[in-house]
């Protein structure tokens, strides 16, 4: 039996989204350097729209100019919206970490989830946004 899903768009953190400065600060877990991926587009991307980025990575040490954190834990508090550009088993390893440190929100990307994703974010004590793209969400 499939969990009822929470809405994919609550509107606190769409909310947040639209105070685009250094104070809104978003972690991007999957960032890259890889021009062609979307963890470094996203990167680039909200970095030049005026948000505090700080990309998570456990293989990379510097990202468009910004230090890397290897995990979620590493960064200080607050972090404003967690953004997953992951394969569905890191999302949802990396969202049991983000419900152990008490972060309230998440936004998967396309790709990043699967059901079991969306079965752990309906249970999960924090708001989630999917099917939605943080890049063109920004722009409103």
């Amino acid at each position: 039996m499939m969990t009822q899903r929470p809405d994919p768009h609550p509107q606190e953190v769409m909310d947040i989204l639209q105070n685009k400065s250094q104070q809104t600060r978003i972690a991007v877990v999957g960032a890259s350097n890889d021009p062609e991926k979307y963890g470094n587009i996203i990167v680039r991307n909200l970095k030049e729209k005026g948000y505090k980025v700080l990309p998570v990575n456990p293989k990379e040490d510097e990202i468009e100019g910004l230090p890397v954190y290897h995990s979620l834990d590493e960064i200080d508090q607050p972090v404003d919206i967690v953004d997953f550009v992951t394969p569905p088993k890191v999302t949802l390893k990396m969202l049991e970490a983000m419900a152990a440190l008490d972060l309230k929100n998440a936004w998967l990307q396309d790709g990043s989830y699967d059901d079991e994703v969306l079965d752990f974010v309906a249970k999960a004590p924090f708001k989630t946004v999917y099917d939605a793209c943080i890049m063109v969400v920004s722009n409103y």
